[in-house]
């Protein structure tokens, strides 16, 4: 019976595109994290260029607070926002990519939805 074989199908590709849904939705809050922890070490960085070369910077390590040279400091704050960027990137284009494979399959759940809708006519 074509009009089962048309359902199974729809189906098929109606759990493929929701589970693309579901990857977009996962990528899309992994990428506002990656914008937040970039956010917050351009923020760190401007702080970090405020001070001038004399002052004291700590950093946090486990439970204790350990004296860091600014210049240091500096280049670790930069080496991190360098790897955010790299990873904001890549969720970027991984997302795009996402978002092509789901107006795909979106536009394939449409032609099998037009098609079992012909096959249910009453005129077919």
């Amino acid at each position: 019976d074509r009009v089962k074989i048309v359902q199974e199908q729809l189906e098929k590709e109606t759990e493929g595109f929701r589970s693309l849904q579901r990857d977009a939705t996962k990528g899309y809050q992994n990428r506002q994290q990656v914008v937040q922890q970039l956010n917050e070490s351009e923020l760190v960085m401007k702080e970090l260029e405020l001070l001038d070369d004399e002052s004291v910077v700590y950093k946090l390590i486990g439970p204790c607070l350990i004296r860091q040279d600014l210049v240091e400091a500096k280049a670790n704050v930069e080496k991190r926002i360098e790897y955010i960027k790299k990873e904001a990137d890549r969720l970027e284009n991984t997302l795009k990519g996402l978002e092509g494979r789901q107006n795909d399959k979106q536009q394939e759940v449409i032609k099998l939805q037009q098609k079992l809708q012909k096959l249910m006519s009453p005129s077919a």
